[in-house]
């Protein structure tokens, strides 16, 4: 027999089936809705016992997809996800999962739109509700997914995603920004440059991880995209940058806070440990150090994944490794996915066949490191010296401290 009861101020229903009490809660005060959502209640359990999918809302599957799939996401694309289902979940409030259809996708597409996100935006988002919606069919609540259908649709009237970025440093750059760079950032940068690992790839990496007899160091499938596991292996310039990189007393991080100072030469040597700073804890980036060193060095559109293309550059153009060897090395799934990534190489190889090497535009030519030439003043671009003395931040940290 099924009744309502009051539990505080909410209405709950109970019904007894096959010897076990089912109680749900029926999420509202007022007994005459509390008794309509009871109909409803037993009819869906009706049909479940008959092999009918449960009526879900698409909030409660969201939540249960964080709760079981949370722990096992990397934390940039949890982040990600994370920017996308605040999004579903105030669009799609009180929707139930089997009733969402096409329509409904175009809504919150035209919803997302006219805030203001861009098409790629936009499709990053559905395509976390596509995930969902893949999560759900796992668990036999649902038997299609809408939003394949919808994306295929939609492809071809723009929503698709933004063209592939292609850019990278050439040497007159890379020489300009390390300048620029105070010295923690630089050394940050250069192992980037030379290692070609992921941001979290190399601000995790932890020192049992290096190899330097055999020079190369091991990706953990932890941290690697994908969750396989990969050798790197260590060119010159990074084994240079270990062995310059101070080592923590506790720390198993290679690069931490405690490396992080603003003083040059024998002057960083003689720099004194000061514990409320020295405490060891990893960066989680450094993206305002290479925002502000690529500012001063008039280094433009410069972000940190673009150190990692750089590095698949240099392996095929100097070091003439081959799309195997780059695939291994970066950790692509397969070379189909290296040869799309680099596939704007050819365009520089062309134009070194048609007028020879180091003609690329807005460098001077004969020289190791081209120096770049501005387009306004026709002068060689001159990169600006970090300001020396201690970091703001830390100071404001301490500040806080006391």
């Amino acid at each position: 027999m099924a009744d309502i009861y009051l539990r505080g101020k909410t209405w709950w229903a109970r019904v007894q089936k096959s010897g076990q009490d089912i109680r749900e809660s029926l999420g509202t005060r007022s007994e005459s809705v509390a008794r309509q959502r009871l109909a409803v209640w037993l009819a869906d359990l009706e049909a479940q016992a008959w092999g009918g999918k449960p009526r879900l809302t698409l909030n409660a599957v969201i939540a249960a997809f964080i709760t079981d799939h949370g722990p096992s996401l990397r934390p940039s694309t949890l982040r990600r996800y994370g920017v996308s289902i605040n999004w579903l979940n105030e669009h799609f409030k009180g929707f139930l999962l089997l009733d969402v259809k096409a329509k409904d996708l175009k809504d919150f597409e035209t919803a997302r739109r006219t805030a203001g996100a861009s098409a790629p935006t936009v499709r990053r988002d559905l395509a976390c509700l596509s995930t969902i919606f893949g999560f759900a069919i796992e668990n036999e609540w649902a038997d299609i997914n809408p939003v394949i259908p919808f994306l295929k649709q939609r492809a071809k009237r723009g929503l698709r995603e933004a063209p592939p970025r292609t850019r990278y440093l050439n040497r007159a750059e890379e020489v300009r920004l390390l300048g620029s760079a105070v010295p923690y950032v630089r050394e940050a940068v250069l192992f980037a440059i030379y290692t070609g690992l992921r941001q979290e790839e190399q601000f995790s990496l932890t020192w049992a991880q290096i190899d330097l007899t055999r020079k190369q160091l091991t990706v953990s499938a932890e941290t690697a995209k994908g969750k396989r596991e990969r050798t790197v292996i260590l060119l010159q310039p990074a084994l240079d940058v270990l062995s310059r990189m101070p080592r923590h007393l506790t720390s198993p991080y290679v690069f931490h806070h405690g490396a992080a100072t603003t003083k040059r030469g024998p002057r960083r040597a003689a720099a004194i440990a000061r514990p409320e700073r020295n405490n060891g804890e990893r960066f989680n980036h450094l993206d305002r150090g290479l925002r502000n060193a690529a500012g001063r060095g008039k280094v433009r559109r410069l972000r940190w994944h673009d150190l990692r293309r750089t590095h698949g550059c240099r392996l095929l153009q100097e070091e003439k490794w081959s799309l195997e060897m780059v695939r291994d090395q970066l950790g692509h799934r397969s070379v189909v996915q290296t040869e799309r990534a680099y596939a704007f190489l050819e365009v520089e190889a062309r134009r070194t066949a048609a007028y020879g090497a180091g003609t690329i535009p807005g460098t001077g030519e004969g020289a190791l490191f081209p120096q770049e030439i501005d387009a306004a003043t026709g002068k060689p671009i001159e990169a600006q010296k970090p300001a020396q003395g201690q970091r703001t931040d830390l100071k404001k940290r301490s500040r806080s401290v006391r």
